[in-house]
C-alpha cells in the first residue's frame, strides 16, 4: 500500500498562480480575433521558454516568472480531516465490465471479487468475497467475507460500508476477478500562513498594432488582471478568498536583428493562504468505559 504519508502544502502555490495566469492568457485575441495562447499550447514558458518554439513562434510568447515569495503566519485554524479513497476495480476476465462501488468505506483493505459459477446477474451465477486488511505496516491475513449465489438486484455488502455492484442482465464467467484497494487517512492542518506571491509575465508581440492598439494585448490584460477576488478550491471541497491584482504593465520596443518586437512586463500578485499539514494513516479510536467512582456514604 502506497498511502501519501509525510508533510504536505496544500494552498495558493506557484504551481497555482502559474495555472491561473495561463487561464486569463488563454483568452488574448489578436487583432484578427484568433486565440494566440491557446490553452495547452508551449507558447508559455514557465521560468524559460523552449528556444525552439520561441525561433518557430509566429506570434506571441510569455514567460512566467514568480518573484520573492512573502509568508507570514496567518490567523484561524482548520482541523483534521479524514479523506477516503475507494480505489479503481480492475477486472480479469471475459465477463462484464459493468461493475462499480457505492457508498462510503472505512479503513485500508484490498478486496476481490471471485466468480465461482458462471450466468446471468440477476438469474444465477456466484461469488466469493475475499478481503485483507492493512495492519498499519503490512498486509493481515486474507479472509473470506462472503459466497453463494450472486443476489437478484447483483448488490453485494462488502462489509467496510460500501457495496458492490453488478448491473443486472450481464453475463459473469467463471474464474473472473474484481479487485480493488481501498485507503483513508487524516490531514492535519498544522499551520496556516497568509502568503503574497508576484508573479511576472515577460510577453513578446510582433507588432506595435497587436501590442498598444485599440484593443491590442495591454488592454486586454488591464481587463483580464483587474483587482480581482477569487474563491478558489485550494484543495479537494475547501475554498478560499484568493486576491489577483496587477500592480505593474510596460512595453518596450526591443530590437531583433531587422525586426522590431514589443516586449510586454506585467507584475500580478497573488494574497492567499497556504496550509502546512501532515498525513497519517486513519486510525479508528475505540471508546472505554469510564469507571465510576463513588463517594465515601455511597
Amino acid at each position: 500500500m502506497s498511502l501519501p504519508y509525510g508533510p504536505i502544502m496544500r494552498g495558493i502555490a506557484v504551481s497555482w498562480c502559474y495555472d491561473r495566469i495561463e487561464q486569463g492568457l488563454s483568452t488574448l485575441e489578436n487583432p484578427s480575433e484568433a486565440m494566440v495562447f491557446a490553452a495547452g499550447s508551449r507558447v508559455i514558458g514557465r521560468e524559460k521558454l523552449d528556444p525552439r518554439v520561441a525561433l518557430l513562434s509566429q506570434g506571441p510568447t510569455a514567460v512566467l516568472h514568480v518573484g520573492s515569495i512573502k509568508l507570514s503566519n496567518a490567523a484561524g485554524y482548520c482541523g483534521p480531516e479524514v479523506l477516503y479513497d475507494k480505489g479503481t476495480i480492475v477486472h480479469e476476465g471475459t465477463g462484464t465490465e459493468s461493475v462499480s462501488l457505492t457508498g462510503n468505506h472505512a479503513g485500508n483493505n484490498k478486496f476481490v471479487v471471485e466468480i465461482t459459477a458462471s450466468g446471468t446477474v440477476g438469474t444465477d451465477g456466484q461469488y466469493q468475497l475475499l478481503s485483507t486488511p492493512w495492519t498499519g505496516s503490512e498486509w493481515g491475513e486474507e479472509v473470506e467475507v462472503s459466497s453463494g449465489d450472486i443476489p437478484a438486484d447483483g448488490k453485494i455488502e462488502v462489509s467496510n460500508g460500501t457495496t458492490f455492484c453488478f448491473e443486472v442482465g450481464q453475463s459473469v464467467v467463471l474464474g473472473d476477478t474484481y479487485s480493488w484497494e481501498t485507503s483513508a487517512y487524516r490531514v492535519l492542518n498544522q499551520q496556516i500562513r497568509d502568503a503574497v506571491i508576484p508573479v511576472t509575465a515577460e510577453i513578446e508581440a510582433q507588432n506595435e498594432e497587436e501590442a498598444v492598439g485599440e484593443g491590442g494585448y495591454m488592454d486586454q490584460l488591464m481587463l483580464m488582471f483587474a483587482h480581482k477576488r477569487l474563491s478558489a478550491e485550494l484543495y479537494d471541497g475547501h475554498y478560499e478568498e484568493v486576491i489577483e491584482e496587477m500592480t505593474s504593465m510596460s512595453v518596450t520596443p526591443v530590437e531583433q536583428g531587422e525586426q522590431t518586437i514589443y516586449r510586454i512586463d506585467l507584475v500580478i500578485k497573488y494574497k492567499g493562504k497556504v496550509f502546512m499539514a501532515e498525513v497519517s494513516p486513519l486510525i479508528t479510536l475505540t471508546q472505554q468505559q469510564e469507571p465510576e467512582i463513588y463517594g465515601p456514604d455511597e
